[in-house]
């Protein structure tokens, strides 16, 4: 990077707007927002072991940000010493060494962390962006995929209606908002649920519940949930498995399905294929166009029931892992 052309400082509270855009140009399909990186940033750092580090890249002739980076602790795959990286350049400046600088930067600030490992991800078609990866030493350990399905000419024949089939189970169907979405206890439940089936979601790294408050923040009063869209299943008392839709800040037309999951013991009923057809059901009802979701080559069971559903692969990110020192070390 030519330092009269280009500076590097420390990202600050009034850069969400700049990276915002520079994000939209890079992946305009999918954009986040300034207020969903402000708020997640917020989450992130409410635990004070947790790090979140950005610096940015400008422009020393017009003092525009031209690309920025983060070094960043994760959630449900918490570790104290293994960090996600992240560098994102300006198309109009790219191969000028600004990433190089970037990642450098904060790939020294891990290791003076006492770092044993970075994760990272780059979209499969940008063979720019993984060849940096695999530069830098990176290796790929899976791939995981954004689809789209198209509700304004959906066929759902080949999922029928299994409410009776439920019944005969002694499993209820409900949602979050009839239960008492405001009630502490039904929370705590619901909390409980998540944490158990989240357990064997594929991810890098190993599992890390997060905590009941952070749980409360992100899946019961957060910007993007829909109580009534949070569909449930019941048997007895007991929740045992659920389905989430969430708003998206930045496209009105398209709801994302934010989870989905059974309990093991309860798992091959039909359970999370009735819970997603009442998804889409609803949905479509209130006039949205698109359900987006995301699925990973190591959760193939999910895969089947959104590929039945219409969903259709849109994006494909690889996984990617890097090793910085023994853990031993």
């Amino acid at each position: 990077m030519d330092p009269e052309n280009y500076t590097v400082r420390p990202f600050v509270e009034t850069d969400f707007e700049a990276v915002a855009r520079i994000n939209a140009v890079i992946d305009p399909r999918f954009p986040e927002t300034a207020e969903d990186a402000r708020r997640w940033q917020e989450l992130v750092t409410r635990d004070p072991d947790r790090v979140m580090l950005k610096l940015v890249a400008e422009d020393t002739r017009s003092g525009t940000m031209v690309a920025w980076g983060g070094l960043t602790h994760t959630l449900w795959n918490y570790h104290p010493r293994k960090y996600y990286i992240r560098v994102a350049v300006h198309p109009d400046h790219r191969g000028r060494g600004i990433g190089q600088e970037l990642y450098s930067r904060l790939e020294k600030n891990a290791v003076d962390r006492k770092a044993v490992c970075l994760w990272s991800n780059a979209r499969e078609h940008d063979l720019r962006s993984v060849r940096f990866l695999e530069r830098k030493g990176f290796g790929t350990v899976r791939k995981t995929w954004l689809s789209r399905l198209d509700l304004t000419n959906l066929e759902l024949s080949g999922f029928p209606d299994r409410s009776k089939a439920m019944v005969d189970q002694g499993i209820r169907i409900t949602t979050f908002a009839a239960e008492g979405s405001d009630r502490p206890e039904v929370q705590r439940r619901l909390y409980e649920l998540s944490r158990i089936t989240s357990e064997d979601v594929p991810r890098v790294g190993d599992y890390t519940p997060i905590s009941f408050e952070d749980f409360v923040r992100i899946d019961v009063v957060g910007p993007h949930v829909l109580p009534d869209a949070i569909f449930l299943a019941c048997h007895g008392e007991e929740y045992i498995g659920w389905s989430s839709l969430q708003l998206l800040e930045g496209l009105p037309d398209t709801l994302d399905i934010g989870f989905t999951g059974t309990l093991p013991m309860f798992r091959g009923r039909g359970i999370a294929s009735e819970l997603k057809r009442r998804a889409v059901e609803y949905a479509r009802a209130r006039g949205y166009r698109f359900l987006l979701t995301g699925n990973d080559s190591l959760n193939p069971r999910i895969w089947a029931i959104n590929e039945k559903l219409g969903f259709r692969k849109e994006e494909t990110w690889i996984q990617a892992e890097k090793t910085l020192t023994s853990p031993a070390t």
